[in-house]
């Protein structure tokens, strides 16, 4: 459910807010560079504002001069520690809008990352940002765009009570956390606020504009390690002792990336200022990778289809669930649901992520009509499960989506959903694949997926079902 449905409004084709889902997260981030390179208007001020934020925490570790004990470094530490901003509802894991946030542990490693800006002689400015990402293990984009949403969450706060109030969209009164802060004192403020109500959560919904929405990250430690192959190789090669010739994966480009920004900053730096330039927001109008528009699409599926009676034992459960899965397959290969999962010019299949919350919104109707409850990404002791899906405490089973394409393809079935299945001590599960190329649907590969199926499910302890999914690009999709 977006924004304005929540409220009954209209969004006029000039307003320039984002027009959130409420419920889930949207996976799109708030990037400090788009602010950066704001124009001047009602955003003005809000780079130094967060150059100042910063120059506070420099401060502050300059007082503590190395001592992690000191009592000016612990200040930091609490500084730096974030709430999830869930009001914004954005995120690229596309989960409940309830996140953790930035804990001790994720703060004391900034702490660190910061304090090799202190030995350097740097104050904070424009790059810190991007080199503090590459630096400090665990954060990425969305704790970045965390950092930015609590430091200038006064700012969004302005810009939704605008909104609300020319659009006459009723708002209550919550607390509100981060709403302000003393840089120099390493302390935040809370507030009382008038905002519009969220309708999963109990707190406040905050909206965003879209020009400062992004999809994928600009600055990644194994993003710097490659541009400093091509641009400082003779660096590499002499000062570092490394050769050039040796392949690495995406995990090996991390460690040497990271080790390769502690020990040459002005490399670092100047990949940020490269990495950095011309910053274009994500097209959320047209949206090229689906990442906005996925719900709607579900909401058609479901409106167009028919569904069984609500089950009453966990056999009927069990069949219940099956049709489900079935329902998504026979969307996508027979009622043009495949479009969705493509890019626009169909040149590659949108991320898995993005099946598994149009099945999402497909499903939800069917749920509802028969009392079930789904849960996304439940923790099943192993890890989490894509689906669960439960009536009472009798009956319950588990769904997992896997691209076929995926290296986890076969392993899914073998190991990954059985022990999730251990873990929530459900009965039953269903491994619904999804196939985009004919290499896909190569019948040694599936017949590893069916045979892993029969095996764990003649055992007798549980059963699993796979249905495969057909998404392969039909003959129509060039002239549609």
């Amino acid at each position: 459910m977006r924004f304005t449905e929540q409220f009954q409004v209209q969004r006029s084709d000039t307003a320039d807010w984002f027009d959130l889902n409420v419920e889930m997260d949207t996976p799109l981030y708030v990037d400090p560079f788009l602010i950066f390179d704001d124009e001047p208007g009602a955003w003005e001020g809000a780079h130094d504002q967060i150059v100042d934020f910063f120059q506070g925490a420099l401060h502050l570790l300059g007082l503590a001069d190395g001592q992690t004990d000191s009592a000016h470094w612990k200040k930091v530490e609490r500084f730096l520690q974030f709430p999830e901003p869930k009001e914004f509802a954005l995120g690229l894991s596309m989960g409940h809008p309830e996140g953790s946030g930035i804990g001790a542990d994720l703060a004391r490693d900034i702490c660190h990352g910061l304090d090799l800006f202190r030995q350097w002689g740097r104050d904070a400015d424009d790059r810190l940002l991007g080199m503090v990402s590459v630096l400090v293990p665990g954060l990425g984009v969305d704790r970045i765009s965390d950092m930015v949403c609590n430091i200038l969450k006064r700012r969004f706060i302005d810009y939704t009570q605008a909104v609300c109030g020319e659009l006459q969209v009723p708002v209550q009164s919550f607390d509100v956390p981060h709403t302000g802060w003393v840089a120099t004192a390493g302390r935040w403020r809370s507030s009382t606020e008038a905002l519009p109500a969220s309708p999963v959560f109990n707190g406040a919904v905050l909206l965003t504009p879209e020009r400062f929405l992004k999809d994928i990250p600009r600055v990644t430690p194994d993003g710097f390690w490659s541009w400093a192959e091509i641009n400082a190789g003779e660096a590499l090669r002499f000062d570092l002792n490394y050769d050039l010739g040796v392949s690495l994966t995406r995990p090996q480009r991390k460690d040497l990336g990271r080790q390769l920004a502690r020990r040459a900053p002005d490399i670092l730096e100047n990949y940020v200022v490269d990495a950095t330039e011309d910053a274009i927001g994500y097209d959320v109008e047209g949206d090229p990778k689906g990442l906005v528009r996925w719900e709607e699409a579900g909401r058609r599926i479901a409106a167009a289809s028919s569904f069984p009676p609500p089950p009453t034992s966990q056999d009927q459960f069990e069949s219940w669930l099956i049709a489900l899965a079935e329902s998504f397959k026979a969307a996508i290969e027979d009622e043009g649901l495949w479009r969705a999962l493509w890019n626009d010019d169909y040149t590659k299949p949108r991320p898995e992520r993005i099946a598994q919350v149009i099945a999402r919104s497909t499903w939800i109707p069917y749920c509802r009509g028969s009392n079930i409850d789904m849960t996304r990404e439940a923790e099943c002791g192993r890890g989490p499960v894509d689906f669960k899906f439960t009536q009472g405490w009798e009956m319950r089973g588990l769904l997992e989506i896997k691209y076929i394409a995926s290296r986890q393809f076969v392993h899914g079935a073998y190991t990954q959903l059985p022990l999730y299945l251990q873990g929530e001590q459900a009965p039953f599960g269903v491994y619904l694949c999804i196939g985009f190329t004919d290499n896909d649907f190569d019948e040694e590969r599936l017949g590893l997926v069916r045979d892993a199926c029969a095996s764990i499910s003649n055992q007798g302890r549980t059963q699993i079902v796979p249905i495969f999914a057909d998404a392969r690009k039909k003959l129509s999709a060039s002239t549609a």
